[in-house]
């Protein structure tokens, strides 16, 4: 059994951290695409530690790196390389970066709480549009090497998120069971039974429960989409499930200003909701501060 595992043996809600792309764009990051939030690993690394070490402070039992675009594909697409290295040993490099700004915030910041330190890995290509995703062949080599790289950096668990259509959920699965390390899935849906791509949710956890991952759960969806999800989950699976929503319009695309539409106590009060659905782990998606996840923290004693 891992951390994670670990984790949930406690019973208790536990708390993941908020957004970092759009929390990096309000505290003044240059986000812009196709880089989007790699680039203040460069440029901003201190940034980058302290919104881990807020989101610690605030009571997140995990945080999640931030490697959501540390792919070589991003790099390719950017044409940029770090300090003249190849674009594969750049994405090796930064996704190191990573995982050490996390591991830094959790030594400076948990005190004798454990708090784990979740390898972030994204679809290879726009989160929002589910139809530009690579072949299968590209697809898993690609992952691989992503999920390589966070692990060797020592990630304490690994999370799959925004996940839109099956083919890259199956290709980020066969290549997440190869490594020994707790992992979690997350998928982001159009509506209760419909992943992003419009391929059905129950086809995708029929997949999904084939492997062993620790957590399904859903995220970057509006918080009033959230509850309806997870009750179609507990007819599918008895993994268990989380979530983490985004506070912004829900026609927001990736690389958008976030327009708050959800306050904090708004947000405690859907979390509320999702918790009696059932919800283990929840944190906060694109538009998410600290401050949501503070919030959030009430619920690890709260009865269900």
């Amino acid at each position: 059994m891992g951390a994670f595992r670990d984790l949930l043996e406690t019973g208790r809600t536990i708390i993941l951290d908020g957004a970092m792309g759009t929390e990096l764009q309000s505290r003044g990051c240059d986000t812009s695409l196709p880089l989007w939030s790699a680039r203040a690993l460069v440029d901003r690394p201190d940034v980058v530690r302290h919104i881990h070490i807020d989101n610690i402070d605030c009571g997140a039992d995990i945080i999640t790196t931030n490697s959501f675009r540390t792919q070589k594909r991003t790099f390719q697409k950017a044409d940029y390389h770090y300090n003249d290295l190849s674009f594969e040993e750049t994405a090796k490099e930064l996704t190191a970066t990573s995982v050490d700004l996390a591991k830094d915030a959790v030594m400076i910041a948990a005190e004798e709480n454990e708090v784990l330190a979740a390898g972030c890995i994204a679809p290879l290509e726009d989160s929002y549009k589910p139809d530009l995703a690579p072949d299968m062949d590209s697809l898993c080599t690609e992952h691989y090497e992503h999920i390589k790289n966070l692990v060797d950096s020592g990630a304490d668990m690994l999370l799959a998120e925004t996940l839109t259509n099956i083919r890259e959920i199956s290709a980020v699965l066969n290549q997440l069971h190869k490594f020994k390390l707790d992992y979690a899935i997350s998928f982001n849906p159009r509506n209760q039974t419909e992943l992003l791509s419009g391929e059905l949710i129950s086809d995708a956890v029929k997949i999904i429960d084939k492997y062993s991952p620790s957590a399904i759960m859903v995220n970057c969806i509006h918080p009033s989409l959230v509850e309806p999800v997870l009750n179609h989950l507990n007819t599918l699976t008895d993994k268990p499930l989380g979530a983490y929503a985004n506070i912004g319009d829900p026609n927001y695309k990736e690389g958008d200003e976030i327009k708050a539409t959800v306050t904090p106590d708004e947000y405690l009060a859907y979390a509320r909701k999702w918790k009696q659905a059932g919800a283990r782990i929840i944190g906060g998606c694109c538009g998410t501060s600290p401050l949501y996840i503070r919030k959030l923290n009430v619920l690890k004693t709260e009865k269900k």
